[in-house]
């Protein structure tokens, strides 16, 4: 049954994906005429405003000669809706960045000077450029999950460095305690002490993914002190969030300055089918903003950036002699009709939400759900649009 929920998954992704290139630009009945682009405001939500299908932005973007950017867009930025002799959206952009102000002028002597006048003329009033263009997904809002949640194989776990004691007999450390480490520790790299979690299995293939790694606190290297002419290295610990013990490992934190200040959302070229596995938050339930492991990763040719589909298998349904059921409502006799006859009719899969590829690995990937129809769950599909 799982592998025909799979071609499922696959064949509707693709006449889903040729419906979408094939229409036009659908517009939301409520899409603003004008809008002024507020600090906070991410690309992906502007979108949204307008657009039935928000991960059509870049068509809508390509039909405005004037943005030619749209990674340039301001707060403070107004968006016109407007509309080409095709009938084709088109958003106008008035930037603020650049105003003439008629109360900021400047003195001079007229050359006139029999009346002894002021000529007052007005000048350029320039606003400085914001530091950062709207974003399409901000990097501060993954930020904190970058290193928080990470994913080591059996191999990368036992070969990490690990936690002695200290130079007090603590059980339980915590910010401010020095700390001995098993294993050469690289001075000039900062370092998360991290305690293995749960074991990630594959529930397609039954493959081991990886074992999760909880951030416990960082740690700042120390120089190693000698013990009989055996080097011990020595750190720091800081910005706990839980308590230190001994045998936590430490892995070298991932270094922001490597992902982009905003993601580019980018369709993948492969096909992609595969599940979510679990959330950042274990819960089973979730929408808008979560972070979700998936079971396909740089196998799949998966990149920072790129959107995919969630989707759901409506309920099966048992239908014999024009009495359709679910399969936990049929009754005795339907339930011995069913068994004889076979399994239940599989009912169509359906798009639940997106989301977006945030961090790789070879046989997994961590992603950020962007939309939602309903909540989410673990087990839920994840194919292309």
């Amino acid at each position: 049954m799982r592998q025909q929920l799979l071609a499922i998954l696959v064949s509707f992704s693709v006449f889903f994906s040729t419906i979408l290139l094939a229409d036009e630009l659908k517009l939301k009945a409520d899409a603003p005429t004008l809008y002024q682009v507020k600090a906070g405001d991410t690309l992906w939500d502007i979108a949204g405003l307008y657009l039935q299908h928000p991960w059509l932005w870049p068509r809508l973007w390509k039909l405005n000669p004037q943005v030619n950017n749209p990674h340039l867009i301001y707060p403070g930025d107004e968006l016109h809706l407007q509309f080409d002799a095709d009938g084709q959206p088109i958003l106008t952009l008035n930037s603020q960045r650049v105003t003439a102000s008629s109360s900021e002028v400047t003195q001079s002597q007229s050359n006139s000077t029999a009346a002894g006048t002021i000529k007052l003329t007005p000048q350029i009033r320039r606003i400085a450029k914001a530091d950062k263009a709207v974003p399409l997904v901000s990097l501060a809002g993954i930020a904190p999950f970058l290193s928080e949640e990470q994913l080591v194989s059996e191999d990368q776990l036992e070969s990490l460095p690990y936690v002695l004691g200290g130079k007090d007999n603590v059980k339980n450390a915590v910010s401010g305690h020095l700390l001995y480490v098993q294993g050469e520790l690289d001075q000039t790299q900062r370092y998360g002490i991290y305690r293995q979690g749960e074991v990630y299995e594959d529930p397609q293939s039954g493959n081991v993914l990886g074992y999760e790694a909880i951030l416990m606190a960082e740690a700042k290297v120390l120089p190693p002190a000698m013990v009989d002419e055996q080097q011990i290295s020595r750190i720091e610990v800081q910005k706990s969030r839980r308590e230190v013990k001994q045998g936590d490992r430490l892995l070298p934190m991932p270094q922001q300055s490597v992902y982009p200040d905003f993601f580019q959302l980018q369709s993948p070229e492969t096909v992609v089918s595969g599940v979510i596995v679990d959330s950042a938050s274990e819960w089973r339930e979730f929408a808008k903003g979560e972070i979700v492991l998936l079971n396909q990763g740089q196998n799949a040719q998966l990149q920072p950036g790129h959107l995919l589909g969630i989707f759901r298998p409506s309920p099966a349904v048992v239908d014999f002699c024009d009495k359709p059921s679910y399969p936990e409502d049929s009754d005795k006799l339907q339930r011995i009709l069913h068994e004889v006859v076979g399994s239940a009719d599989e009912m169509p899969t359906e798009l639940v939400g997106q989301l977006m590829i945030v961090k790789v690995s070879e046989h997994s990937s961590f992603a950020m759900i962007l939309r939602t129809e309903q909540p989410v769950r673990v087990g839920d599909l994840i194919g292309n649009l």
